[in-house]
């Protein structure tokens, strides 16, 4: 069981560290037109009791409301912890991931935490809990827990976004789904650019677990206290059409695909386009034809598949 600390450790909201202070964790928020819920979001993440150096990166991606302002104001109350960037122009918009494009470059701690500006966490050990663990255990190169859904409807107490359970390296690099919210690992980001085929993936944290299966398994952590997982309208994906879900779903699996040939692991590129295939023929009239990936190609196998679409 992950132990809770003294009550005697200040949160990070009431620390001051100094400029030449190692930062032991980054946390990764991405927000747009999230002024309804972001104090509470940058609240949570204050409340964080830890005994090591935390900063907190907010890309706003050209928010319309008033999400820049509350930024700017906890910025300005909390400016050793709280990096703000702000776009002039939305970028997801334009086909750039803003985890990839401007957070993970400038992250500087040795792991990551991701909650992004409409979700939140209520433990105040969350973090101390799950850095823990990958200090103690240095196969282990990710960390998650269960979440509760927020919608406005009421609360899920058991909702099931992700995995709950341990994942091996393999599971990892198929991008199997946990709950992101939750998500503590390792910075596999410092000091190299992320993978070009993975840069611009519709869903970035899927891609990142693909990453982080080269670098050791996943460990579910039945004990942590649950966080908290907003659905609502102004959601990336918490509100997408199920059609397409699945295909930003199939899009970033087709990337992990690549990702892996490029990285000269054929054994996972054959997985992840096999599930890659999976997911299109679980979802499309039309399928692939059952053939050997090492009897044809990828692009072989495209273009089959678009020509019997056109029929």
């Amino acid at each position: 069981m992950t132990p809770s600390l003294p009550l005697s450790v200040r949160p990070v909201s009431e620390r001051h560290y100094p400029e030449d202070m190692a930062v032991t964790l980054t946390v990764c928020c991405v927000t747009y037109n999230h002024e309804a819920y972001l104090a509470r979001c940058l609240d949570g993440i204050l409340e964080q009791r830890c005994e090591f150096r935390v900063e907190v990166i907010v890309h706003d991606d050209a928010s319309t409301d008033g999400t820049p302002a509350i930024l700017r104001d906890y910025a300005a109350r909390h400016p050793d912890v709280i990096r703000p960037i702000f776009q002039t122009q939305n970028m997801y918009s334009k086909g750039l991931n803003p985890q990839y494009g401007f957070i993970f470059p400038a992250a500087r701690g040795e792991f990551i935490a991701i909650c992004d500006g409409d979700d939140f966490w209520s433990d105040p050990d969350k973090l101390a809990r799950q850095v823990a663990v990958l200090q103690a255990e240095p196969d282990v190169a990710l960390t998650y827990g269960s979440v509760r859904a927020i919608s406005d409807e009421g609360i899920i107490e058991d909702y099931v976004g992700g995995l709950e359970r341990d994942l091996s390296p393999d599971d990892l690099k198929l991008g199997r789904p946990i709950n992101t919210v939750t998500a503590c690992y390792r910075n596999i980001f410092l000091g190299r650019k992320p993978p070009e085929y993975i840069r611009n993936s519709s869903i970035g944290d899927l891609t990142v677990w693909a990453l982080l299966g080269a670098h050791g398994r996943g460990r579910f952590l039945p004990d942590l206290p649950r966080a908290n997982y907003r659905i609502h309208a102004g959601g990336t994906l918490s509100m997408q059409k199920r059609d397409q879900k699945m295909a930003m779903a199939q899009l970033a699996q087709a990337c992990i695909g690549l990702h892996h040939l490029v990285s000269g692991d054929h054994r996972m590129y054959h997985r992840s386009m096999r599930r890659f295939l999976k997911m299109v023929n679980d979802t499309d009239r039309h399928v692939y034809l059952e053939r050997r990936l090492d009897e044809t190609s990828l692009l072989s196998l495209l273009q089959q598949w678009l020509r019997a679409r056109r029929k």
